[in-house]
Order: C-alpha cells, then structure tokens, then sequence
C-alpha cells in the first residue's frame, strides 16, 4: 500500500476502463503537477480516458469528509441522473467491493468518486466577470433563473436537497438555458442516516436560524436556493452591480442577509418588483423569514417564473 501521490502519465483502471492523469495546462511539462482543485473538502483531479480521450474528474475526499455516505448519495442519484442539473449523479463511489485492487494500492481512494469533467462557468465566476455581466439582460436572466427554479423544484419534489447551493456550485450554460449542479455529494437524503457532518451552507446563501440540522433537511435549499435566484434575477441592472463590490463571489455579504434598509436591498427589491411584483413577495417572504420552514417552497418560484407574464420579458 502507498499513499496516492498521482503523477502526470500515471494510469488507474477503474472498472475495466483505464484513466490516465494530465499534466496542469500552466505546466505542461512538468510532470510531478498533475492537474488538481484543492477545495475545502476534497481533491478533485482530472483524468483522461486512454480510450477515447474524455475528461473525467476523480473526486477523492480528505479523510474528514471520507465516509460511506458518499457510496450511499451514488447509489441513490442513479435514479436521477438524467434529470435537468443532476449530470453529475453520472458516477461511481469507488469502494472496496466494486474496486478492490485500486483501493488495496491506494486506500486514499476509499470513496473516491469518479465522475464526468464538465467545463463551463460557475455562476460566482460569473458575477465576477465583468464584461459577461455587462452583456446580461433580463430575458438572460429569466432564463437562467427558471433553469436554476426548475432544478431546485424538482430535488424538492423528490424529497432531496442539495445542502449548498451557492454560486460556486452552480455551472451555467453559455446560452443561459441550463445549469448543472456540483459537490452532489452531501446532498440530503431522508431515507439514509444521519451523517455525522451536515453542510451549514456557504456564506452569502446561509439562512441566520439554522438549528442542529444545518441545512441537511428535506426543506434545506430554500433560503440559499432563493438568494441564488435573487442574484441571476437581478445582477442584469446596472445599479445592482454597481452596488456590489468588484471582487464579490455573493450578491449579498453574510452579515448583510435578512437585514433591511441598506442601499443594494433597495436596488434588489425595485428591480424584482419591476420584472414581477410576485417575485418580491415571495424574496420578501424568504428575507423575513424567522426559520427555512417559513421560506417558500423552491416549485413557488418555479411556476411563477413559468407563468405567462415572463415570456415577454
């Protein structure tokens, strides 16, 4: 047994299929740096099949986060991985069953997940591009917003949540039509246990009465789900953007959610009344909110940005 340094050309076959490790694009020759995203969870590092060269991304969890609850959310996203924002539940949990010589080499791997590499831009890389943003329209941002809806609404409907909705795990389409959810993996499901840690959200998206659930409940996107709608809803004005700070990866900051009276919540709140009144009742109903019980159900804001008065926008 080793400990799973990879190395650019290092080969792993996973399930009859061989995966090849690429070199960093800012490193191409450099062999020893493999092309690797450290997030706070996880290492997430970009395979290629030898066969027909598609990406992949191998997901391996720091020990932490390690748990068989990751080889539990596979097995159960199998029944929607072909639903809209679900692509990611294309995937294998890689455990010592199913891969027992990869994880005998490398018990780093034990849960490891290996999935599809998708390439498009997240929705807080968005809000920090600025010519990108310049170009965004209402209709874009109707569009957008009723992708995000649509997805939200339909993990809700199943009894499903995905615990950490925040722009940074949110790819959107160049085209604004549709949106792919990331970091699947600790997403709320009713009939698994409990797991010993449960996302408390990300800040920016986080509701400021959780209790000790986090945001690990059936109800638990509501609030982050309804301020990441808020964002693709509003962020077309100019008076917004300029508003916000130039580096910002939120609409609002952590200590500014649920507070009023301050001039970007003014800016939000005309310009959602501008495109429908509707959809500031129910931002208002989410803001006042006292816990994510009280916020709206996600299908809400779905069927009213489907309703006739949005096709013109």
């Amino acid at each position: 047994m080793s400990v799973f340094t990879p190395h650019v050309g290092m080969v792993l076959s996973i399930a009859s299929t061989a995966y090849e490790f690429v070199p960093h694009p800012l490193f191409p020759d450099d062999e020893s740096e493999v092309f690797v995203v450290e997030g706070g969870e996880a290492l997430v590092y970009q395979l290629q099949d030898r066969a027909n060269a598609r990406l992949y991304a191998l997901k391996v969890m720091k020990p932490t986060y390690r748990s068989e609850q990751c080889a539990r959310v596979a097995a159960t996203l199998i029944a929607h991985k072909d639903a809209p924002g679900m692509f990611l539940g294309h995937r294998l949990c890689l455990t010592k069953e199913n891969n027992p010589a990869v994880i005998a080499s490398y018990p780093d791997l034990t849960y490891a997940t290996l999935m599809p590499w998708l390439m498009s831009q997240t929705w807080a890389g968005f809000l920090q591009d600025a010519i990108a943003s310049a170009a965004y329209t209402p209709a874009k941002a109707r569009s957008l917003a009723t992708a995000t809806a649509n997805v939200l609404s339909y993990l809700e409907a199943h009894n499903l949540a995905h615990t950490d909705i925040a722009g940074g795990n949110v790819l959107i389409a160049p085209n604004y039509q549709w949106v792919e959810l990331l970091d699947i993996e600790g997403i709320c499901l009713t009939n698994m246990p409990i797991p010993t840690w449960r996302s408390q959200g990300s800040p920016g998206y986080q509701h400021r009465n959780l209790d000790e659930r986090g945001q690990w409940r059936p109800d638990g996107d509501r609030f982050a789900g309804a301020i990441l709608l808020t964002e693709m809803l509003t962020w077309w004005n100019p008076l917004v953007r300029a508003q916000t700070e130039d580096d910002a990866e939120t609409l609002f900051s952590a200590d500014e959610l649920q507070k009023v009276d301050f001039p970007r919540w003014h800016a939000v709140r005309n310009t959602l009344w501008s495109m429908d009144p509707m959809l500031l009742s129910l931002f208002d109903q989410v803001w006042t909110s006292s816990d994510l019980a009280q916020c709206p159900k996600l299908s809400s804001w779905a069927t009213q940005l489907r309703s006739p008065a949005h096709k013109n926008i």
